[in-house]
């Protein structure tokens, strides 16, 4: 298919070009890890505090850019690839583990943990134990090191009964007592099946069928509890399980529901549920149709769940939350248009269906005109744009000033893999 050969040349070269020179120069040769945190523009370093998560995300990356994940990836960025992936994987292990075994959530730079609040303790998010688990899972699975994947499965194992016990903790974003968030059986589910194939590379089968499991359980969350009639999947359910008529409660995150569309699509067939993969693709286009911009293009960051701003009464547990979403709510990401291509394109190869492609084809135009960063000398992406498109500077939604390697260089990585299966059909 002549399109999609020419579609994945474009986005190899992009990470090839543009993404990758910029993130390379950006590890910590003192202390190890990575720095992540630089302001919208990609050219100031705002803190050197390391988040966890970011560094479990940068290892995982290379780790796998080394391992082959893009074909005809350039020799000499594999093997820096290659060098990074193990600077990450000594960091996690050596900084990122606490004595208690969970990860921490944030570290100054020479890797000593901080409270990300006073009194909050360093472990207090499970998303850092997950992704600190992909990193090394990765890892090991590249360098065939048994400690690290014996970490990463310790990594996992915890925050699967922190997630089944309904105590995982989800900072940066805290919910208020009893809800639950959709994000950690989508987690879970995207780290189960990453950590079952690194298991299955190593021979461990017990393992990585245990991984399997967990994200199995996870699928069975979403599609029980979180996603409601319509094809809607709820961002939060509340200790009863239902969805609050709150502000908060009723607001959709975009961005997060087209990863998981894809994260579904992915389970789906390495796990055998082909009715799973039908539930994926109704979502993802019902959300096209709710959550795109017709005046302005781009995927709005927030909707209400039928559409146009968050609106609703938001009370007091959650006014913080309601109130970034309300302020925020029209304006343009990077990362939601990156899922929503990754999620449209694997649409499109599953069924064929002409407006799966349409949207890919909308959001790419919009994305490639909008985000890459003008100034070439510098790279990468300016993340933040308000609604007609214009840079906006500050911390995006006021969460964590963080600007890592990871929704672009693995949304590239899933398209090329995408595209070049649609090549060979």
């Amino acid at each position: 298919m002549e399109w999609a050969g020419r579609l994945r040349r474009f986005y190899t070269d992009h990470l090839q070009e543009v993404i990758l020179p910029y993130w390379m120069e950006r590890a910590d040769s003192a202390h190890g890890g990575f720095f992540t945190c630089y302001d919208v523009t990609g050219m100031h370093l705002v803190s050197t505090d390391k988040y966890v998560w970011s560094q479990g995300r940068c290892t995982w990356l290379y780790a796998r850019l080394a391992d082959g994940a893009v074909p005809g990836l350039d020799e000499t960025i594999r093997r820096r690839c290659a060098e990074l992936a193990a600077q990450g994987a000594a960091f996690l292990q050596e900084k990122c583990i606490l004595p208690s075994g969970r990860a921490a959530f944030l570290l100054a730079a020479d890797g000593t943990p901080k409270e990300p609040w006073p009194g909050s303790g360093p472990a207090v998010s499970g998303f850092a134990d997950c992704f600190a688990a992909m990193g090394l899972a990765a890892w090991g699975a590249l360098a065939q090191n048994d400690a690290a994947l014996d970490r990463a499965f310790a990594l996992f194992e915890g925050a699967a009964k922190l997630a089944q016990e309904g105590t995982f903790p989800t900072a940066p974003d805290v919910l208020p007592t009893g809800w639950q968030a959709h994000a950690v059986p989508m987690i879970l589910v995207n780290t189960g099946l990453e950590l079952a194939a690194a298991l299955k590379t190593a021979g461990r089968t017990d393992q990585a069928q245990r991984a399997q499991s967990v994200a199995r359980w996870g699928t069975e969350q979403i599609t029980r509890r979180f996603l409601q009639p319509g094809g809607v999947i709820a961002e939060c359910i509340d200790a009863g399980g239902r969805v609050p008529d709150t502000l908060y409660g009723r607001h959709l995150n975009p961005g997060h529901t087209f990863e998981c569309v894809w994260f579904l699509l992915d389970a789906a067939g390495k796990l055998g549920l082909p009715e799973l993969a039908s539930t994926a693709e109704r979502v993802c286009l019902n959300l096209d149709r709710l959550a795109w911009d017709d005046d302005c293009g781009g995927f709005f960051y927030y909707i209400d769940r039928q559409g146009g701003p968050p609106q609703g009464p938001a009370f007091a547990p959650e006014q913080a939350l309601a109130g970034a979403a309300v302020r925020d709510w029209a304006h343009k990401l990077w990362w939601p248009q990156v899922e929503a291509l990754c999620a449209n394109l694997w649409c499109f190869k599953r069924t064929g269906e002409l407006e799966y492609r349409q949207w890919f084809e909308r959001c790419h135009t919009y994305t490639f005109s909008t985000f890459p960063n003008p100034n070439r000398a510098v790279g990468e992406w300016l993340q933040l744009r308000d609604r007609q498109g214009r840079p906006l500077e500050g911390p995006v939604g006021g969460r964590l000033p963080v600007k890592d390697p990871y929704h672009i260089p693995r949304g590239l990585m899933v398209l090329i893999r995408t595209l070049g299966q649609m090549e060979q059909q």
